[in-house]
């Protein structure tokens, strides 16, 4: 959606996501970032279960509550599903096992579904373990990023003038375009140059910046995804700023920022008639 701007920007656009945090990274660092692809088995370090019927399960593997997600560590998580298949087919003889690529099904005689899956099953995976707002998320050989959680559709970004702040901004609800326009001009009326003194902000993390280059796209996407390479000559200060296409047309952007440390703040708000809502992240160097 383009809109009038309400700040000077060195750039603006717009990157979609299907739902889960936005990943915003030195352009290093993102090279490493391999999203959702699964991991090899061998790096599991954990036991996955839910469905239907863990509540009837003992409790030894129930460790996070009577019923929901469990997670069992394990030094050999492979060799646990086994053994909780075994228990499953002496407790109720005829339950099936369908044996699938990285997740397992287990259907009870009376129709009741249980899935188990060893984890973490991708570096996304491990990322949003716990996940709530916002987070800082290491991976690799020391690799770092900053992740924002969005919803489901169109990511605003913005840059401003001096490249030492960053928008990320996403209308959540809107009457109409009109509606999403004004939304999308609070976030950045508030954002670039503000985080410090927005009401409501909640301060977070901080994130540093290293040589400039920094992508910001939904976080299952990985470098491998990429539609073209791009390396640090792509997003020289002020040139190639632009939207990157991924296994997902449009679901990133490159960028630059000015080196050094970012404080986050994340916002919401509503209009007043409830006639829209945007939340949005601001990373501002400090």
């Amino acid at each position: 959606m383009n809109i009038a701007n309400t700040l000077d920007f060195a750039w603006q656009a717009e990157f979609g996501c299907e739902g889960g945090p936005v990943i915003v990274a030195n352009l290093d660092d993102f090279l490493a970032w391999r999203g959702a692809e699964p991991l090899p088995p061998s790096q599991a370090t954990e036991l996955h279960l839910w469905g239907q019927f863990t509540a009837e399960l003992p409790d030894a593997w129930r460790p996070n509550g009577s019923s929901g997600h469990q997670y069992i560590a394990d030094a050999n998580p492979a060799q646990r599903r086994e053994a909780l298949v075994d228990l499953v087919l002496a407790r109720w003889p005829g339950s099936t096992i369908e044996r699938g690529v990285g997740q397992w099904r287990i259907t009870r005689p009376d129709g009741k579904l249980m899935r188990i899956a060893l984890a973490p099953d991708s570096e996304y995976d491990r990322a949003i373990r716990g996940f709530e707002r916002e987070g800082l998320h290491t991976f690799g050989q020391g690799a770092i990023a900053y992740l924002w959680d969005a919803r489901p559709g169109m990511v605003g970004i913005r840059v401003g003038l001096a490249r030492t702040s960053l928008v990320l901004a996403q209308v959540e609800f809107a009457e109409d375009d009109a509606g999403a326009a004004r939304a999308y001009a609070h976030a950045y009326a508030h954002g670039c140059g503000k985080a410090s003194v927005t009401p409501g902000s909640e301060k977070g993390m901080r994130y540093r910046i290293t040589q400039g280059q920094v992508v910001a796209a939904w976080s299952p996407n990985g470098a491998q995804h990429l539609e073209a390479p791009i390396g640090p000559a792509d997003a020289a200060t002020g040139t190639a700023d632009r939207v990157l296409d991924f296994a997902i047309e449009a679901s990133g952007a490159l960028t630059f920022l000015e080196p050094g440390w970012y404080a986050s703040s994340v916002h919401y708000h509503e209009d007043a008639n409830e006639d829209w809502g945007v939340s949005w992240c601001v990373l501002q160097r400090t």
